[in-house]
């Protein structure tokens, strides 16, 4: 049953634990994040599994928040898509994050780095999807 206490039944990928031999994603430091979980592997699991969903309409409200003027809004979303990437072990979605965020902060030009934000929370998410389903296997 999905909830809370049990977040693997939330998804179709199946709750096998994850090891760092049948989990390899492009660009996450796996192991490293991991140990963020304390080894949790069900945990980290579940957060990649929510990343698939949420993390390019992230993207995409940093993009929008940018587009509405709403520059504190967006310099908060994207520290915080930079925290969860970076958590999760992606390291080029991380950094992307965080070169966008010094930007919106100095109030520099943000368009290259919005849409690398959004072309790779896309791939990530398609990476994800692609090994948690491998590693079912």
């Amino acid at each position: 049953m999905c909830s809370s206490a049990n977040p693997s039944a939330c998804s179709s990928v199946p709750a096998e634990p994850l090891t760092n031999a049948k989990l390899a994603i492009k660009n996450v430091r796996v192991a490293e994040a991991l140990s963020r979980f304390a080894g949790d592997e069900a945990r980290y699991r579940h957060w990649l599994i929510e990343f698939i969903g949420h993390g390019p309409a992230a993207a995409s409200q940093i993009r929008m928040a940018v587009a509405n003027g709403s520059h504190d809004t967006a310099i908060r979303l994207a520290h915080a898509f930079k925290g969860r990437t970076g958590m999760l072990g992606m390291a080029e979605l991380h950094s992307i994050a965080r070169t966008l965020e010094m930007a919106l902060k100095n109030f520099e030009p943000t368009a290259f780095w919005l849409d690398e934000l959004e072309r790779t929370a896309e791939e990530m998410s398609r990476d994800i999807s692609a090994a948690l389903n491998e590693s079912s296997s």
